[in-house]
């Protein structure tokens, strides 16, 4: 995705500084939604699956303050590891859902 889409949500070569991360939830063992200030979100896509993290959640040792693609995340209940594979911008239009921000309803048009 070029980085001219990626800026509004903060998507800097891969990365987004930890101070605009006000929550992150996972939504199963493969991928998770970053809240951002500013009402933006990003799906975190892991590319492992990783058993547990949703229920029993996961430490993060960040790199100069940052959460970025390639980073570990590690289980606490398992002592599992897991890789960020992807950061990309996620949309919620009219109870649908398009990661890439375009709306579901436009596509084969």
């Amino acid at each position: 995705m070029p980085a001219e889409d990626e800026a509004p949500w903060s998507i800097r070569n891969g990365c987004i500084e930890n101070y605009l991360i006000k929550r992150v939830s996972f939504r199963d063992d493969r991928s998770g939604v970053l809240e951002l200030s500013g009402d933006r979100k990003v799906l975190v896509t892991l590319r492992n699956r990783c058993s547990g993290i949703r229920q029993d959640g996961y430490v993060h040792k960040p790199v100069n303050n940052r959460f970025c693609e390639g980073d570990t995340l590690r289980v606490m209940r398992s002592g599992g590891i897991c890789v960020v594979d992807s950061l990309e911008p996620y949309v919620e239009l009219d109870g649908a859902t398009a990661p890439d921000g375009q709306d579901p309803r436009d596509a084969g048009s």
